[in-house]
């Protein structure tokens, strides 16, 4: 019985739909493990009422949607490259939607975005990773094939689901929908489908729709920022759970009168009632404060709450808190009091996180990369972006991702820094070392350079004067 109730809070037989739709129960906070009582009921297997007391998955996620990707700049040899990726970020309106984006990637594990074209526009859509029910990558990550399954409204009664399959392993690569009324019919069940395009349609040969991975632990999809340690928040939320119930019991009966005296055939005499009255009967006063209660002699009144050491019971939960933490280091930011920490403190602090950031930041970019260069080749195609700009395969889309750092030092930081180095290096050496980007320490250079240019000049002119000035 054990082994089936542990088997109800476990991920390891989870369909990729389930495992998503309970990492989002986790991520909202409300009803985590009412699914789970659900199935333990229809299993006809105990499980103890846990509610999700000690849940961090929020916090979690919300630290990567801050620290992934604060801000970027696209960077380009091409000023127009620049130019049209920065249009398709705004006709993506990527400034708003990247929050979801990261969202989606650092619960879930897993980001699909496609590139479309309408209206004179290119711009980028959001795939729930549960509508993707199948897929198929290349030795470099590349989608070859992709199935997506959803339902849709219907002006009907009758449901309607939608599949839309992409494919380039055959002779011909190609796209196709299928609108029915059954879910998740397999492939060869589906009769003619409603659209069929060759992707040449589209000036493509690839599938114009990207994965992504929050971390890639060499499995066909990947791992959110919290799926490794569910077991751990379910075991804290029951420990949590148990605790308070003994504590508060939820508005139950907190005392029990008892009677240990027998009447003359020695039976043994039922608890009398309680009053707060010298002879009334029983009264609701028991329950209001500063209530006085008279019991009869041999007569008991003692408290259900188990008398439990609940200062060592605190512990061992916040032990299993601490350990979750060890598996989530970015919970610990949330607990930085501190406010004149410095950036680079802040970063010795959250290393581990910052790690974790930094991982699943370069994974977006990589991501992000590839879907500007299929904007670039759609909107070519489609004359929404002009024909000079090239072609991928001539590398004439090569752009750079700058990201801003959001654990960079403050200027008065980077300030102080250089004035202890700059005594003994170089001006240059000094401001690298302190933190300040290139194009900064080039015009530093450059306006030091000119101002020992300018006292040379007026030296020699000086000097000059001087010498002429002698008999």
């Amino acid at each position: 019985m054990s082994i089936i109730r542990e088997a109800l809070l476990s991920n390891k037989d989870l369909s990729p739909a389930d495992l998503y739709a309970k990492l989002q129960a986790y991520y909202d906070g409300n009803g985590v493990y009412t699914k789970i009582k659900e199935a333990a009921y229809y299993s006809q297997t105990w499980l103890e009422s846990m509610k999700a007391l000690r849940n961090p998955v929020n916090r979690s996620v919300e630290f990567f949607v801050a620290k992934v990707l604060p801000d970027l700049d696209i960077q380009s040899d091409k000023p127009e490259v620049k130019k049209d990726i920065d249009l398709f970020l705004q006709y993506s309106n990527f400034s708003g939607a990247k929050q979801l984006l990261l969202r989606t990637l650092a619960l879930k594990g897993d980001l699909f975005v496609k590139v479309l074209s309408a209206g004179g526009k290119v711009f980028m859509e959001n795939i729930k990773p549960e509508d993707v029910t199948a897929y198929t990558v290349d030795s470099r990550g590349y989608l070859t094939s992709i199935r997506i399954d959803r339902e849709i409204e219907s002006d009907t009664s009758l449901q309607k689901f939608y599949t839309e399959l992409w494919d380039t392993r055959g002779k011909v690569a190609y796209y196709s929908i299928w609108i029915k009324s059954i879910a998740n019919l397999p492939l060869e069940s589906l009769s003619d489908p409603l659209e069929y395009k060759p992707l040449a349609w589209l000036g493509l040969d690839f599938i114009p729709i990207v994965h992504t991975m929050f971390r890639d632990v060499g499995e066909l999809r990947g791992a959110g920022c919290v799926t490794h340690c569910l077991d751990k928040i379910a075991e804290a939320d029951r420990q949590a759970t148990r605790l308070a119930a003994m504590l508060f019991r939820y508005n139950r009966p907190l005392m029990v009168v008892s009677s240990n005296s027998m009447d003359a055939q020695g039976k043994p005499i039922p608890a009398p009632l309680i009053s707060t009255k010298s002879k009334g009967s029983a009264d609701d006063d028991i329950f209001k404060e500063n209530s006085i209660l008279s019991l009869p002699g041999m007569s008991s009144l003692e408290s259900l709450v188990p008398n439990v050491n609940y200062a060592d019971a605190l512990a061992i939960l916040q032990d299993m808190v601490n350990e979750i933490a060890q598996d989530l280091p970015e919970l610990k930011y949330y607990s930085l009091n501190d406010t004149s920490l410095s950036g680079k403190a802040i970063s010795l602090l959250l290393a581990g996180a910052i790690d974790r950031a930094q991982e699943a930041r370069s994974n977006f970019l990589q991501g992000l990369k590839r879907l500007n260069e299929i904007a670039l080749t759609i909107g070519i195609f489609q004359g929404i972006f002009p024909a000079s700009l090239g072609n991928y395969a001539s590398g004439d889309f090569e752009h750079t991702i700058k990201v801003s750092d959001p654990w960079e030092s403050s200027a008065d930081e980077k300030a102080t820094i250089f004035q202890t180095l700059s005594s003994k290096l170089p001006v240059a050496p000094a401001m690298r070392l302190a933190g300040y980007n290139e194009t900064e320490i080039d015009d530093a250079t450059g306006a030091v350079a000119e101002d020992t240019k300018t006292k040379a000049a007026v030296l020699a002119d000086t000097l000059a004067q001087i010498n002429a000035a002698k008999p």
